[in-house]
């Protein structure tokens, strides 16, 4: 089982419902996004695979060594490494880290971001 772990450890209960809503305090605010319902999906564990749950629309990862699954999102950052990550559609991908790959299914070339890293890739499969 692999979860999204942005801000703390699951010893605390804070609800009964772990039905992939994230009712944390951290930073869902998009900034000055023009979707206010915009729903962010932060990946902070190394050496995992992970499932980016259905509705996230902007996807953070800061682990590496990933292998991370989703559907249609708007937006990937990618600050850690090594992260092979598989979605059916991306707008947008920005990098940080180094030798990461973004594969989507469907639609067109996402737009880069930024790519402050080394050898990213991002392709159509």
């Amino acid at each position: 089982m692999t979860t999204n772990v942005s801000g703390g450890d699951s010893s605390a209960p804070t609800s009964s419902s772990s039905e992939g809503t994230d009712h944390s305090d951290k930073s869902d605010k998009s900034d000055s996004s023009d979707k206010s319902d915009a729903k962010t999906y932060t990946i902070e564990v190394s050496n995992a695979h992970v499932d980016i749950p259905e509705g996230t629309t902007n996807v953070v990862v800061n682990g590496s060594n990933n292998h991370i699954e989703g559907h249609d999102v708007t937006e990937i950052t990618v600050n850690g490494s090594a992260n092979a990550i598989a979605v059916d559609s991306v707008n947008k991908v920005s990098f940080t880290g180094s030798n990461n790959s973004v594969q989507y299914e469907n639609g067109n070339a996402p737009q880069t971001g930024s790519d402050s890293g080394a050898n990213n890739a991002v392709t159509k499969g």
